[in-house]
């Protein structure tokens, strides 16, 4: 191979004429292809262990993708930033609020779920694994709680803070005086317990990346 299919330099007068070879321009099309590449691949993941038991999924393991990491990035911002996954405080928290809290999560969370693209399912990856974590964490670990106790403690609080007696009350002592008010505070410790624990793994999925192998040479015995 001659020099000059890599790089050729021509001094003509003032001027300088560079010409780059076939070989070299070559090589640099592969660098460029390679940098390509590399950026639409995106972040490497690693498997990640998670519990789900709380949305009834139990230990799983997954290898999160692009689409998967973004949809449990923003389901822990959700499930962090409302009182939904905060523990109950009995002496400040009041329950209708946190009621409230719970609608407008299920809302979010089935409408995230809803932004996992089709393609993203389809290619055989982890994605349905975190579809089946959020729509557990809705129907297995927070349902059951609201089916018990919303529609009743939210009638008698209803009825109880437009009573004329409980007017100078406020609404951490008029939800004290609901008859089955321990058992449905315990319950709600649980919840979100389960909640917070479950927002905690999401954290992991979104954000833990795969640790790179580094090649070590083995030193020559003496």
């Amino acid at each position: 191979m001659d020099w000059r299919d890599v790089l050729h330099i021509e001094i003509e007068g003032w001027g300088l004429d560079i010409h780059a070879g076939i070989v070299l321009g070559l090589f640099l099309a592969g660098i460029v292809v390679l940098l390509a590449l590399a950026s639409v691949s995106g972040p490497s993941w690693r498997v990640t262990k998670a519990n789900f038991s709380f949305a009834g999924c139990g230990q799983v393991e997954i290898c999160p993708s692009n689409d998967v990491a973004q949809v449990a990035h923003n389901a822990w911002v959700e499930l962090k930033s409302r009182k939904a996954a905060i523990p109950f405080d009995p002496e400040h928290d009041v329950i209708a609020e946190i009621y409230n809290s719970y609608y407008e999560l299920f809302r979010i969370l089935r409408e995230l779920a809803k932004t996992v693209p089709p393609r993203s399912v389809r290619a055989g990856s982890d994605t349905p694994q975190i579809i089946d974590a959020l729509m557990g964490a809705l129907n297995d670990g927070l349902r059951p709680h609201l089916t018990r106790w919303q529609a009743r403690f939210r009638r008698w609080y209803d009825l109880q803070i437009s009573d004329p007696e409980t007017a100078l009350m406020s609404p951490q002592e008029i939800q004290r005086e609901f008859p089955e008010y321990d058992a449905l505070v315990a319950d709600l410790l649980s919840v979100s317990f389960g909640l917070s624990q479950f927002a905690d793994e999401l954290r992991r999925i979104a954000h833990e990346r795969r640790r790179k192998f580094s090649i070590r040479k083995s030193k020559a015995a003496s």
